[in-house]
């Protein structure tokens, strides 16, 4: 990957507690990661209407990271906040040779 186009990211992870029988979900900062954003827009990426959805991003990497499936992806530092909401989630990740594929869409919470 060019080290230009790398994104500083912040990775966290989502913690339910049951609260009397209330499930609530809040999120615990993991650590960071530079990723290669990229907006790819395709036919799989269109609604069912027809309109695109350009919620969704696409971060690519050669360096093998763990960042599992519905994990958080936030674009600025919340290492230190007590309290937040990531801005997207991990949908899915791949391996496409030696890259590393992860597929992202805005979270707007539960």
């Amino acid at each position: 990957m060019l080290l230009r186009n790398l994104r500083k990211v912040w990775i966290s992870k989502a913690v339910t507690q049951n609260d009397h029988g209330e499930v609530k979900r809040t999120w615990q900062f993991v650590s960071t990661a530079f990723l290669n954003l990229q907006q790819d827009i395709n036919e799989l990426d269109r609604k069912s209407t027809g309109e695109v959805n350009y919620d969704i991003y696409k971060a690519r990497t050669d360096r093998r990271y763990n960042i599992p499936n519905g994990s958080g992806i936030s674009f600025e530092d919340i290492s230190e906040k007590e309290s937040f909401v990531p801005k997207y989630r991990v949908l899915d990740q791949s391996e496409i040779g030696s890259t590393y594929l992860y597929r992202m869409e805005r979270y707007h919470g539960d």
